[in-house]
C-alpha cells in the first residue's frame, strides 16, 4: 500500500469515527510516528494494524443500535395502534448495521414479529408454541396478526432474494404447519363474528 493509499484510507476511517479535530489531530500523530520509523517493513506492520483496528471500530459502530428518540417512542404502533412504541428493523441491525428500513411496534406486537419470523425462518418450536398461543388467545386486534405476517412474510422475501436464507421459510405450508394459520383465520372470524352480533 503506498502512502497516498494508507493516508487516505485512514483519513476516511478517522473522519468516520471522530470529529474532524480529533481526526486531524490522530493523523497529525500518526505522520509522526510513521516518520520517525526508518524501516520499510516495520512502517508497513504498524500501519496495517492501526488500518485494521480503527475498521473494526467502524464495523463496531454500524453495528451498534441507536437509542430511540422520545418523538419516535410515542408513535402509536404501526399494527395495533398502541400510543407507545419501538423501533423495530425490518434489515436486521446485526446483519445490516443501524438503517432506516423500520416500523414503529409496541413491544407485544414486536415480540410478535420476532416469534414469527423465528417459528417460520428457524424452524423455533418455542417460538412458534408461543406465536400459535398468542394468535388464538383473541385478545389480539383484528387485522393485527395479518399485518405483522405480512411484515414478516416481507422480510423473508428480501433476505430469500438476497441468499441468506431458504425463500420456503415464506410458503404458505410453512406458515401453515409452523403457525396453524388456517385454525387461527377460522377462530379469529368466528371471534369477530360473536362479538359483533
Amino acid at each position: 500500500m503506498t502512502q497516498p493509499d494508507w493516508y487516505e484510507r485512514l483519513r476516511d476511517l478517522l473522519n468516520g469515527l471522530y470529529s474532524e479535530a480529533q481526526s486531524a489531530e490522530l493523523l497529525q500523530t500518526f505522520e509522526s510516528a510513521l516518520a520517525a520509523q526508518s524501516d520499510e517493513s516495520e512502517r508497513g506492520a504498524l500501519l496495517e494494524y492501526w488500518l485494521e483496528f480503527f475498521a473494526l471500530q467502524r464495523f463496531r459502530q454500524q453495528k451498534r443500535r441507536r437509542r430511540p428518540t422520545y418523538d419516535e417512542r410515542i408513535v402509536p404502533c404501526s399494527a395495533c395502534g398502541y400510543p407507545s412504541s419501538h423501533r423495530h428493523h425490518l434489515w436486521d441491525v446485526a446483519t445490516h448495521g443501524e438503517n432506516q428500513v423500520t416500523l414503529q411496534l409496541c413491544a407485544n406486537c414486536h415480540e410478535l414479529f420476532h416469534l414469527t419470523y423465528n417459528a417460520l425462518v428457524r424452524k423455533s418450536a418455542y417460538s412458534a408454541r408461543i406465536a400459535r398461543h398468542t394468535l388464538h388467545s383473541d385478545r389480539l386486534k383484528p387485522g393485527v396478526p395479518l399485518k405483522i405476517l405480512g411484515w414478516v412474510l416481507a422480510t423473508i422475501r428480501y433476505e430469500a432474494s438476497s441468499g441468506w436464507i431458504d425463500g420456503a421459510a415464506g410458503s404458505k405450508e410453512n406458515v401453515e404447519r409452523q403457525l396453524r394459520w388456517s385454525s387461527f383465520v377460522t377462530t379469529d372470524a368466528n371471534a369477530h363474528a360473536a362479538k359483533h352480533s
